[in-house]
């Protein structure tokens, strides 16, 4: 049977969600405790590579194993053994020809800036901090011609192949206030690597008045590499949710899904 998680975790000590040889990860947490509860090991597949210090409240992943216990017990087995920064939110069986990346019709990010002019100790795992009151309003009105779809080439990070196809769809995205943070959210159907982080370095200098709007518009037309230089801390950002047909309560779909049409 193939049972689908939903994957909390804090990126503040993980080198990302996919495994490596060395480092600790999302993915290598998550597979070492598996043989511990099934008594072998366990391929753990993943909707979305998150970078080092990248946190998520919404990853998906999923793998195949026979087992008699239900999806809580498998849920409480796995955070019994977890490390305090990964958790299961929630586990169920899904469709045995699921793929948690490939299925994902959108998922979504939130990035997270504290303009406080003091530094704020309590969110400095989960937010970058600028030391200037930022235009929320002309931060917004930027985002706002990111929804659609185009060549974000201006936007992506060094890792991505020179002959990659970097045309993304963002569905939704916006900047809204709470007290002294500014919060960018974005939905689209897939990312280049770092895209999310240099929209924010760039939606930055609108907030503040270091770049008018229009310019901001102007980095996605030109579809350049290497124009949005301005790549912001990891810390700020999260993957709050992968998105699926026919999704239940759960967020994870239980039946089988037509693929997505974009990958």
């Amino acid at each position: 049977m193939r049972i689908g998680l939903v994957i909390e975790y804090d990126g503040t000590d993980l080198h990302g969600s996919q495994l490596q040889a060395t480092d600790r990860t999302v993915q290598g947490e998550i597979e070492s405790v598996l043989p511990t509860i099934f008594g072998r090991p366990v391929r753990l597949y993943m909707a979305s590579r998150t970078d080092a210090g990248v946190h998520g409240t919404g990853q998906v992943g999923a793998f195949n194993v026979e087992t008699d216990l239900n999806d809580q017990k498998i849920r409480d087995a796995i955070n019994h053994y977890l490390p305090e920064d990964v958790a299961i939110v929630c586990a169920s069986r899904v469709a045995d020809d699921f793929d948690p990346r490939r299925d994902a019709t959108s998922r979504e990010y939130r990035y997270t800036i504290n303009d406080r002019r003091s530094r704020s100790p309590f969110s400095r795992h989960r937010a970058a901090h600028v030391r200037q009151r930022l235009d929320q309003s002309a931060m917004n009105e930027a985002a706002t011609r990111l929804v659609g779809e185009h060549d974000f080439a201006a936007f992506a990070g060094p890792a991505t192949p020179p002959d990659a196809i970097t045309v993304r769809r963002v569905e939704e995205s916006g900047v809204e206030r709470n007290g002294d943070e500014v919060e960018f959210t974005i939905r689209g159907n897939a990312f280049v690597h770092q895209q999310v982080r240099r929209v924010v370095g760039a939606l930055v200098r609108v907030g503040r008045s270091q770049m008018e709007p229009d310019q901001f518009q102007e980095l996605i037309h030109r579809a350049e590499r290497g124009l949005a230089t301005d790549l912001a801390p990891a810390r700020g950002l999260c993957l709050t949710k992968v998105n699926y047909l026919g999704a239940d309560g759960t967020g994870l779909p239980r039946t089988t899904r037509d693929r997505a049409t974009i990958r």
